[in-house]
């Protein structure tokens, strides 16, 4: 809500005024139109509300944007990816998928704030093992460890309208040593899936049944997902010594994402959520600038909060 500061010079370009957003903060209005749409987004609206939607809808478009990117280099002949880049050196939106860290100044955690895409980057991007599929049911596996991999790789789908999990394939693994070793194959169940009616799961297990990647696929932007809005709560819990968030939903729910000013990450963050919901732990980041779990507790219990895709979507015509 505040003024517009007066800017010259394109991308590196100087401001004169006091508004915040115009410090070395970079536009997310592409992100945001190619992911979730044009039609009843007013990017200039401010207020509370949407300077948060706005976020959201830039950090979910950052996320899959990126990840679109690196699972496509990855079907190449790729041997190794930098990112640019893991941190942001300001407070801004930027390319990082760390938020700056510096805990002097309010609402900043120490060792900054895992974006959307940095969960993504753990839990199958970068995971040295995973499987992601493409256009007319094209998938691919790769093993990209040093050692060679025998385990398990699950397909399955989540209808939007009822929360319906069905099982597209299981397939045995067999991989060499990595790294960049793909094996291709074509899908005709995951070819007839509509992207706007259900998403993807790709889940590769070892011999023993752990997990080693989940990779949440969608085959349709959030902008044409028919999702319900999905009444998505959260509560606060200690459980066993360990800080919980307790979700429930009455719909299926994409891209759930919590937040909250406590130091530390969560286990598992902007994922799908189904109906009843599910739990999540947040860790605390070591050493810790709480000074006891108690108080950490009550800075993550005050401050948690959650949002997903449909509780800014626009509604249908």
């Amino acid at each position: 809500g505040q003024p517009s500061d007066t800017c010259h010079g394109g991308f590196a370009s100087k401001c004169e005024g006091d508004n915040v957003m115009a410090q070395r903060n970079y536009p997310c209005d592409n992100f945001i139109y190619v992911y979730f749409g044009q039609s009843g987004q007013d990017l200039n609206a401010t207020g509370e509300l949407n300077f948060k939607k706005q976020l959201y809808q830039c950090m979910i478009g950052q996320a899959l944007e990126i990840k679109q990117n690196i699972e496509t280099r990855m079907s190449q002949n790729t041997f190794g990816i930098i990112v640019w880049q893991y941190n942001e050196i300001w407070p801004t939106g930027g390319w990082g998928s760390i938020e700056y860290g510096n805990p002097n100044f309010p609402g900043q955690v120490i060792g900054g704030r895992w974006k959307p895409l940095q969960y993504w980057y753990r839990n199958s991007i970068f995971a040295d093992v995973m499987a992601t599929c493409g256009k007319d049911g094209q998938c691919y596996v790769r093993n990209d460890s040093p050692r060679a991999f025998e385990g398990k790789l699950t397909f399955r789908s989540t209808s939007f309208a009822d929360a319906n999990v069905s099982v597209l394939l299981e397939r045995s693994l067999s991989l060499p040593a990595g790294a960049g070793v793909l094996q291709w194959f074509q899908s005709d169940e995951v070819k007839a899936l509509s992207g706007m009616s259900s998403a993807l799961e790709a889940i590769v297990t070892n011999k023993d049944g752990v997990t080693i990647s989940s990779n949440l696929i969608p085959l349709a932007t959030p902008e044409n997902m028919l999702l319900s809005k999905a009444d998505v709560a959260v509560a606060a819990s200690m459980e066993d010594g360990a800080i919980v968030a307790t979700l429930t939903t009455d719909a299926v729910a994409m891209y759930v994402t919590l937040t909250t000013l406590a130091h530390g990450h969560f286990e598992d963050n902007a994922f799908m959520l189904r109906p009843p919901g599910r739990k999540v732990k947040f860790l605390l980041a070591s050493p810790s600038p709480h000074a006891s779990v108690e108080e950490a507790f009550q800075s993550f219990k005050q401050s948690l909060r959650v949002e997903d895709v449909s509780l800014y979507q626009q509604p249908a015509d």
